[in-house]
């Protein structure tokens, strides 16, 4: 029963806390709308938008997901237009970022009114140079990276240091090389660059196979991000996020006084919690981030299986929820709406 009745105030789980992007708002029936974007937009290719209310003042703007929040590249002029559709080039200088786009019609000539905003994936062609990360170790990318509280290009299958990792795709360096990046919750933010070179028999066009180091040379628990970078041209593909070492979990909520105690896996020093406290008839989330990109709540995080916090100001007796996420490379990831991540404050 307090599962049922958090979920309906909690919502998706994946949507508690967001990467900074432009807010999608409801398109004014006297002006654009977009139904349809491509499955994948290339960066140095044309692609169509289809909707309605497009005119000849129509332009685009172009929001790119990156971890320093929502790149705008536009506006884009398009190519042609008719009121059902739009075509638009985009240019080469545009980075894949963390491989996801949004797309916003403005018309121009009518008074700026702006169109819904759709999501969809990001990639480059591969005959201007560019090198695209599809998949780690034979899984693809989560359909869900595209969903406007996720709005990141991410694989859910989880990646062990100490093992070997295959990065497929298209358009890898086999003439000069490449450079392959994992950011991560380790000193400095990220461990490589690895380096595949010409000959390497991991190095194919469309598959890089290498070994991820453990221990002090490799990453912690916690979210990841791989990023490939074509040595003959430094252009990068996109940063595609991925779990390490364990799939982030809650088994198991106990409280002594005011401290409460986390058990699960896959916890880490960027991880943070939404506090769900049933108050009243209204559910109260004590948690998430502050405006600064901290933490509401503070975290003592024991190991990758255990954390604790001091019951913050606000909170009162009754139905609590706890749910953990580790932003910001996978800032959806969570333990989702396990029961055991129910409990009562006393």
């Amino acid at each position: 029963m307090l599962l049922s009745i958090l979920t309906l105030w909690i919502g998706h789980p994946r949507a508690q806390i967001q990467p900074d992007a432009p807010s999608a708002a409801s398109a004014d029936l006297s002006g654009p709308s977009i139904t349809s974007l491509p499955p994948v937009i290339d960066i140095g290719d044309v692609f169509t938008i289809g909707g309605s209310g497009f005119t000849s003042g129509s332009v685009i703007n172009f929001f790119v997901a990156t971890a320093a929040g929502a790149l705008d590249f536009g506006p884009f002029d398009p190519g042609s237009s008719v009121p059902e559709s739009l075509l638009v080039f985009v240019p080469t200088s545009v980075i894949q970022g963390e491989g996801v786009v949004a797309v916003q019609v403005i018309n121009t000539d009518e008074g700026h009114i702006a169109s819904n905003v759709m999501l969809t994936f990001l990639q480059g062609d591969p005959a201007f140079g560019f090198p695209n990360l599809t998949a780690i170790n034979g899984v693809g990318l989560s359909p869900h990276s595209v969903d406007p509280g996720i709005a990141v290009a991410n694989v859910t299958t989880v990646v062990h240091p100490g093992s070997a990792v295959t990065l497929s795709g298209s358009g890898f360096d086999v003439s000069n090389g490449v450079a392959i990046d994992l950011f991560c919750d380790c000193p400095g933010g990220k461990i490589g660059p690895f380096y595949l070179g010409r000959g390497n028999p991991g190095l194919s066009a469309s598959s890089l196979n290498f070994n991820l180091p453990s221990g002090s040379l490799g990453p912690g628990t916690g979210p990841g991000a791989f990023r490939v970078t074509n040595l003959g041209n430094f252009l990068a593909s996109a940063a595609v996020s991925v779990p390490i070492g364990a799939q982030i979990a809650i088994s198991r909520v106990t409280q002594s006084g005011s401290t409460i105690t986390v058990n699960g896996a896959g916890f880490c020093d960027l991880t943070v919690i939404n506090l769900f406290n049933l108050q009243g008839s209204t559910v109260v989330d004590l948690g998430g981030l502050n405006s600064d990109g901290s933490a509401r709540i503070p975290l003592t995080v024991l190991n990758n299986s255990e954390f604790t916090f001091t019951l913050p100001a606000g909170s009162v007796a009754g139905p609590a929820y706890i749910q953990a996420l580790n932003p910001p490379f996978i800032p959806f990831t969570s333990s989702g709406n396990t029961p055991a991540g129910a409990f009562n404050i006393r």
